[in-house]
């Protein structure tokens, strides 16, 4: 039996075992996602997860054998059979899919938490995408047994912290009920993964974006801010918006400009890392620990704005996508 494995994770997650604890996307209103439309949300149960959990535990002995018999090593062997979470000493990491493992009731989500630690005892970090209504929504002690169960850090996807742009883009919560869920997080011992999509706002909203953006950030303190780049992606309402004129998709000078207002206003003790997302490309080398590399960041930022006005804005807008096709 193969285990079942959904199709979004962290980029920071590639090495992680993929735990599939729920299908699809239990709010799946986003303008900005095209993931999950048409796609019916479900609970998987706990003892569909388990058998996967334990599907992932045959197919590691499978390959601890064959390294014993070869000679090589165990981590080689995975890699090459397609099994990255298999590390020379064990399994390191997992993460629980898809889109909101916390919806789940507290109580089967610490079973399953329980049963994979206790399968694969070598775990040192277990990992899920939460969104931010639902952590507001969760009692501390709920929370509290979350974290006592093993799950250690929760990826939450803020996207702005501008109250206009949230009920624009339709992600169903309030930059408060994100402050107060970012830091109920924190304070109950998790680690906190918070994501920005430099131009959400597009050319008309990007200084309210940036500016709010920071606020929020501010009130939370996560220990990581990820920026991801918006770009937009055929089936997605925001895509339709801008084929019909609704939506200014930002420049790259417009963003790196955006960037560095957020940079400027974070007041923040976090990891502000860019380099793990393809669509920041432009960025260059835009990646540090705030306070302390401050300085650096806003450098890194002028050096990308002095190389790209160089060169020109390109003709097609890369975060476009299909739509650069649709409008030539």
């Amino acid at each position: 039996m193969q285990s079942t494995v959904g199709p979004i994770r962290p980029p920071s997650e590639a090495h992680s075992l993929l735990v599939r604890v729920t299908k699809n996307c239990p709010w799946n209103r986003c303008e900005f996602c095209s993931v999950f439309k048409g796609q019916r949300f479900e609970l998987r149960s706990v003892e569909e997860v388990k058998k996967d959990i334990l599907a992932a535990k045959r197919s590691a002995e499978d390959v601890q054998r064959w390294a014993e018999q070869t000679g090589y090593r165990l981590g080689d062997i995975a890699r090459f059979n397609g099994i990255p979470w298999l590390q020379d000493d064990g399994v390191k990491s997992a993460f629980l899919q898809d889109s909101d493992s916390l919806i789940m009731k507290t109580e089967p989500l610490v079973e399953i938490l329980e049963f994979l630690h206790e399968t694969f005892p070598t775990i040192e970090r277990a990992c899920s995408y939460a969104r931010g209504k639902t952590v507001f929504r969760k009692k501390p002690e709920e929370l509290r047994r979350l974290r006592e169960a093993g799950l250690s850090r929760l990826h939450i996807g803020l996207e702005t912290g501008d109250d206009e742009l949230l009920a624009y883009i339709r992600k169903g919560a309030i930059a408060d009920e994100m402050v107060e869920a970012g830091r109920k997080a924190v304070e109950l011992g998790f680690e906190v993964s918070e994501y920005i999509m430099p131009g959400l706002g597009g050319r008309e909203r990007w200084e309210q974006h940036a500016r709010s953006s920071a606020r929020v950030l501010n009130e939370i303190d996560p220990h990581f801010i990820r920026l991801r780049t918006f770009h937009l992606t055929a089936g997605s309402p925001m895509y339709e918006k801008a084929q019909r004129g609704e939506f200014h998709m930002q420049s790259i000078e417009g963003a790196l400009i955006e960037i560095r207002r957020l940079i400027e206003e974070l007041d923040v003790t976090s990891e502000l890392i860019t380099s793990d997302y393809a669509f920041n490309y432009f960025l260059g080398e835009v990646d540090g620990k705030l306070p302390e590399d401050k300085g650096k960041l806003l450098k890194s930022v002028d050096e990308a704005l002095t190389w790209w006005r160089s060169r020109g804005e390109p003709k097609r807008n890369p975060f476009l996508g299909d739509l650069n096709r649709s409008a030539a």
